[in-house]
């Protein structure tokens, strides 16, 4: 391509040059003509590179999502949690560390990405349930975030609920309607969060989520309402503009610094300056633009601030203390045709997060680009692919579909999910139903996980480099068994005489009935009818003792059995 644009550009220079014609004595036409022909090539393939280097990105990214493996998690939240939002900041918090650096390579031929994790809060017919959806890899780290705060929650893996819907409309079944949600101002300023709905005369909370969870206990039958928060751990890069806007407002920001080539310039004619400077007395430092003076400081700026600007400054340094990672917002409203009222839950979406705006520092709104509208005939005209565009990203929990991520901090997500506390009446909210404790402490285990038949190889390669002096051999495999481990048995059958056994004292001398039954009958059958039985047959005569006496021998009967 560049060899052929290459071709006029030469040949415009050499009837240039051949003719003796000035180049801006042409006609203007001409003039930009030319202009284009040599450098309009230039955006067209800076553009052209741009495209190329997101499509390969978007394809090596799709690649490496399709390979890894999610778990939805079902939270059945306890029935009676004294616990507050703060709870959850920790767990927040925690999913910093599955951050990690990705290198040139990772980045541009495997195509990697932060691990994104999905908060639920869904409604099915007025049903709700909270779900998280995490990496396999990183379940652990979201259990032990909540069983950390909440012991007695029962999570339980569950199926992908919205997989279950279509994403393609207009169709037969289901109508849905939703939005994206994005902050109003910059992500700098807070929200609203749970130490701001505190009740100073009795110190309670008056939490926004109870009224999120009615809200959504209203769906009827066929109705679902969804809300997801997508949370991706993220650099904290964020909170040094926020720093700089405060020190701004108290009038200690940095100067600007000189550019370099400034730099180079000043100290190259300082010295030349200055010595005309020292001969003719004229100062040509600022002729030559190098000095450029700076604007005065106002030492008393910080004591002139007003009341808002110095309640702004210090919510933001509030908000930049914390951990915060990048999040995207959607809500959907999905229901059978014969139950989808439009009109009545649009209020609920838009309602949702009214609650959690601050007009002084930030609050949230709507992506428009995001929604679906028919308020004009264009709009109608891309109404079936909002709704897909939106559904499928609601499936796939897409990152880089809708809105720009905003960041907040894990003060303002847990007062966004979190769990509903004692004093919240919530309706049809899944609990746990009983109370989950931990095992005993000496409690035996199996030297190895795995306790099956067939494992007597595995556990004999895991007992090589053992002491042998002391212990149980087995004869059968050969196996060394070290004291005070208890080992699963290495087959079926000796897994069956393995197991304890209980037996009775008395099954041991006392034999069933008719064992009992028979005897009788053949001891009968060996007596005779005519035989005189003596009744003191078998009798011991009892005998005197050496040392005892006649008169003490007198006083026990005469054949006394014993």
């Amino acid at each position: 391509m560049l060899p052929l644009l290459a071709i006029p550009i030469v040949s415009q220079a050499t009837e240039t040059v051949s003719g003796n014609v000035s180049f801006f004595a042409q006609p203007i036409d001409l003039i930009l003509f030319d202009l284009l022909i040599w450098f309009g090539w230039i955006p067209i393939a800076l553009t052209l590179g741009w495209g190329f280097r997101e499509m390969w990105l978007n394809y090596r990214r799709g690649i490496f999502v399709g390979k890894l493996k999610f778990t939805i998690l079902a939270i059945d939240v306890p029935s009676m949690t004294e616990q507050t939002p703060k709870a959850l900041e920790n767990l927040f918090a925690s999913l910093y560390a599955a951050k990690s650096t990705i290198t040139w390579k990772e980045h541009w031929i495997y195509g990697k990405l932060h691990p994104v994790f999905s908060f639920e809060i869904v409604s099915t017919e007025g049903y709700i349930q909270f779900l998280v959806r995490t990496q396999t890899r990183f379940r652990d780290v979201v259990e032990a975030g909540i069983y950390a705060h909440y012991p007695e929650a029962e999570i339980s893996e569950v199926e992908d609920y919205a997989n279950k819907f279509p994403n393609e409309f207009p169709n037969d079944t289901h109508e849905m309607w939703g939005a994206e949600v994005t902050l109003d101002k910059n992500q700098m300023f807070p929200i609203r969060t749970y130490v701001d709905f505190e009740d100073r005369m009795t110190q309670e909370i008056k939490d926004p989520l109870g009224l999120t969870l009615e809200q959504l206990a209203k769906m009827r039958a066929g109705e679902h309402f969804w809300i997801q928060f997508l949370v991706q751990p993220s650099s904290n890069d964020w909170q040094k503009k926020s720093v700089d806007y405060v020190r701004k407002v108290y009038g200690d920001e940095d100067k600007p610094k000189q550019s370099a080539f400034l730099g180079t310039l000043n100290s190259t004619v300082s010295w030349p300056a200055g010595l005309l400077e020292h001969a003719t007395g004229i100062d040509l430092s600022n002729l030559l633009g190098t000095n450029v003076p700076a604007g005065e400081d106002d030492p008393w700026k910080a004591f002139k601030i007003t009341l808002p600007q110095k309640d702004e400054a210090e919510a933001i340094l509030t908000k930049a203390t914390k951990v915060g990672h990048g999040v995207k917002v959607r809500v959907l409203y999905v229901a059978q045709k014969n139950a989808f009222v439009k009109v009545e839950r649009t209020a609920i979406v838009k309602g949702v997060f009214s609650a959690y705006s601050h007009l002084n520092f930030n609050k949230f709104t709507l992506y428009i680009p995001q929604v679906p509208k028919d308020d004009y005939f264009w709009m109608r005209w891309v109404y079936t692919k909002k709704q897909h565009r939106l559904m499928s990203a609601y499936q796939n929990r897409s990152w880089g579909v809708g809105a720009t991520p905003v960041f907040l901090n894990v003060e303002e997500l847990a007062t966004l999910w979190h769990f509903p506390t004692i004093t919240m009446k919530a309706p049809l909210v899944k609990k746990s139903e009983s109370k989950r404790a931990e095992p005993p402490t000496g409690l035996p285990i199996t030297f190895l996980e795995e306790t099956l038949s067939g494992m007597g190889r595995a556990r004999e390669e895991a007992a090589q480099g053992m002491p042998i002096d002391q212990g149980i051999h087995d004869l059968d495999d050969g196996l060394f068994v070290p004291p005070g481990i208890a080992f699963a048995p290495l087959s079926d059958e000796q897994q069956v005489k393995s197991l304890p056994r209980i037996h009775s004292p008395i099954k041991q001398h006392v034999s069933t009935i008719e064992d009992e039954r028979e005897r009788y009958v053949e001891e009968e059958q060996e007596l005779s009818p005519h035989e005189d039985i003596d009744p003191l047959q078998g009798l011991v005569e009892p005998s005197i003792s050496e040392g005892r006496s006649e008169e003490d021998s007198e006083s026990v009967p005469p054949n006394l059995p014993i």
